[in-house]
């Protein structure tokens, strides 16, 4: 049975998916073909959907009652840490994007700790009031660490020289997911564009990139880079993850975890190989940005293959396997094509992830079980990798609070009316509804932003997305200036999750991992 499994692996790997299926052909770096859609060398969003685009080339009207929200955060003006070229950029053209595909999105821009928890409190309160059919999407730009297993999303004002300082200075990932976990909806997609370089060297314990999440059932959370592996900011003006987003998400009736497998060959074409995105998924039901969209709520997740080979095509028969693999993301086939192909340039990179994958998934094991076992095990299984240090230091004093309890960022009871116009001084929120919703209030104060309403008359038609891209785009820069305000107080009450039986899986890093939160 083993022997059989390889050969059809091994038949996979060397391209005997059928040429009859139309449209297909190879996958090639720098003009790839994905499953059905050309893709072309990666160009600034404002080059692929600028305002003289043509009505017939912009995604059709959002078809379906679906109620979509999405909170976008852009923070780059750092104040006691590098500061990133792009975020702001990649916060503003995802804001735009979204309300184009039927979100109600709140965009928000260098947001200080007590903000940032703020409006995530917020944005929760709206998730729960729009009921459970609705989609909510989180997606984060800017500085993000992982400490002793866990992620933490930097706001602007963070100031922090140890390890303590990012209690009370950051954002636990897993309170954000924790809490939209608890809150009933459809379907939740958290997309983060974040280790762009290592901001507190002195803090981050594995140097670059973020820790493995297992996805709630219903979730999906895409990752802009692996484990191990730093995230670029871009020189066009977007990141290379969230340009090849932009891009890709508006083909209609493109399902999500297809779309995800196609930014991961975009980034890592672009990027050389130095960039590979990847993504932890327990989708129940499918997802299209743009299209039919009471169809795919009503389908299965559509995770298959989206690259084709060709076996008539030899020359260019190891391009195509690496391009499998690599969209595919399954360590069996990582395995299989170093097998293939030793002495291949491209297998340095398969193996890389491959040990990247190893590593990662056992350090994420060892955190989860949280006892002096799990970390001496561990440390002697991975002596050698970035987490080692810390397994030695969690052996002798596990962490005080498990991964898998988290602070319930929704705490309040009812929401105040919109105030359009309020402005604080550092970073700036804008609220903008989707086609016919009916607005549901956020705070009539944030102590460092501003609040405003931004209408969209009609999502996915091209004048009046092109309208409004054009009207907000001058909207955020006129008001990302000279902003000061009064940092607020928030809190958060603490609740325990477990593993539950949803069963998430990674891409890009691979295989089949029991995931997901449970109360």
């Amino acid at each position: 049975m083993v022997r059989l499994r390889s050969i059809m692996i091994s038949a996979a790997l060397l391209g005997l998916f059928s040429l009859a299926l139309s449209g297909t052909a190879s996958a090639e770096t720098g003009g790839i073909t994905v499953g059905n859609a050309a893709q072309t060398p990666a160009q600034s969003i404002d080059q692929a959907a600028s305002p003289a685009t043509s009505a017939a080339a912009v995604p059709g009207v959002l078809r379906g009652p679906e109620q979509r929200v999405a909170l976008v955060i852009g923070n780059a003006n750092y104040e006691n840490a590098p500061k990133l070229a792009n975020p702001g950029n990649d916060a503003q053209s995802m804001a735009e994007l979204l309300n184009a595909a039927g979100f109600e999105v709140i965009a928000a821009t260098d947001l200080r700790q007590s903000d940032m928890v703020k409006v995530l409190q917020d944005f929760s309160d709206k998730v729960a009031a729009r009921g459970p059919g609705t989609v909510a999407m989180i997606y984060y730009a800017g500085h993000g660490v992982q400490l002793a297993g866990e992620n933490y999303l930097i706001p602007v004002d963070a100031r922090i020289a140890t390890p303590s300082d990012l209690d009370g200075n950051a954002v636990r990932l897993v309170d954000v997911m924790g809490t939209l976990e608890s809150i009933p909806s459809r379907m939740r997609i958290v997309v983060l564009d974040a280790c762009r370089n290592n901001p507190f060297p002195n803090v981050n314990d594995a140097g670059r990139g973020l820790a493995v999440v297992d996805a709630p059932s219903g979730s999906i959370v895409g990752y802009s880079t692996a484990p191990g592996m730093e995230a670029q900011d871009g020189s066009n003006g977007h990141s290379p993850y969230t340009n090849a987003f932009l891009r890709l998400a508006r083909e209609p009736n493109l399902p999500i975890e297809q779309l995800f497998k196609r930014i991961r060959l975009d980034v890592n074409s672009v990027t050389d190989g130095r960039q590979t995105p990847w993504e932890s998924s327990s989708l129940t039901s499918d997802f299209y940005f743009f299209g039919d969209t009471a169809m795919a709520s009503a389908r299965a997740p559509a995770n298959g293959p989206v690259v084709q080979m060709a076996s008539n095509l030899p020359n260019r028969s190891v391009r195509q396997a690496y391009d499998f693999v690599l969209s595919e993301g399954r360590p069996d086939y990582y395995e299989e094509f170093i097998r293939l192909y030793p002495r291949d340039p491209l297998c340095e990179r398969i193996r890389f992830l491959l040990t990247n994958w190893l590593q990662v998934a056992a350090w994420h094991k060892a955190v989860l079980a949280n006892t002096p076992f799990a970390y001496k095990t561990f440390h002697d299984n991975f002596a050698g990798s970035p987490y080692a240090q810390s397994a030695l230091k969690l052996q002798v004093q596990p962490k005080a609070i498990p991964l898998m309890q988290f602070t319930r960022l929704s705490n309040r009871q009812t929401f105040q009316p919109l105030n359009a116009g309020v402005q604080g001084a550092v970073g700036k929120i804008v609220t903008m509804p989707a086609s016919g919703a009916k607005p549901v209030g956020m705070p009539s104060s944030i102590g460092k932003g501003k609040v405003a309403g931004l209408p969209v008359a009609n999502a996915g038609k091209a004048t009046s997305n092109a309208t409004m891209k054009d009207a907000s785009r001058q909207h955020f820069r006129a008001e990302r200036q000279s902003m000061q305000g009064n940092r607020t107080s928030s809190s958060g009450s603490r609740a325990s999750f477990h593993p539950s039986p949803s069963g998430s899986h990674f891409g890009a890093m691979g295989g089949g991992n029991r995931g997901g939160f449970r109360h």
